[in-house]
């Protein structure tokens, strides 16, 4: 269940266009390890670049907002304290219970809701039928 990133999410400034796109190919790259059945190493690692380039994302918005520079920052704070409890929770499920198609599913509809949420133009939501809505 890829998130997948279409023209209609773009801001018009290349380098935020640029780093949104691999934000959201990074989850769906998590989305898919998860869904494949790759082994836990496979899984850890798409989850740590996913948190990675969470982060280096997050501080070149925020540097690119005390520039005075950014098209579309107003919710920066929010979207990241909300990505934040998105993989936390997708962390702890994960430890409990372990990569599992309910899983993917999961962090695929919460990623969606999210992208849908902070990054511009109309996205798709999956409907959501997990236990957090």
């Amino acid at each position: 269940m890829a998130i997948g990133w279409g023209p209609s999410m773009e801001t018009g400034a290349p380098l935020l266009d640029a780093q949104r796109r691999a934000l959201v190919e990074r989850a769906d790259a998590l989305v898919a390890a998860i869904e494949t059945g790759a082994d836990t190493a496979s899984v850890e690692r798409a989850l740590r670049e996913f948190g990675d380039y969470s982060v280096r994302h997050f501080s070149d918005e925020e540097d690119c907002h005390l520039r005075g520079i950014c098209p579309t920052l107003k919710w920066n704070g929010e979207a990241r304290a909300e990505l934040i409890k998105i993989l936390a929770n997708f962390r702890g499920a994960y430890e409990l219970g372990g990569a599992s198609p309910a899983l993917a599913e999961d962090l695929a509809c919460q990623m969606s809701r999210w992208v849908g949420h902070y990054i511009p133009g109309p996205v798709t939501t999956l409907p959501c039928t997990t236990a957090r809505d």
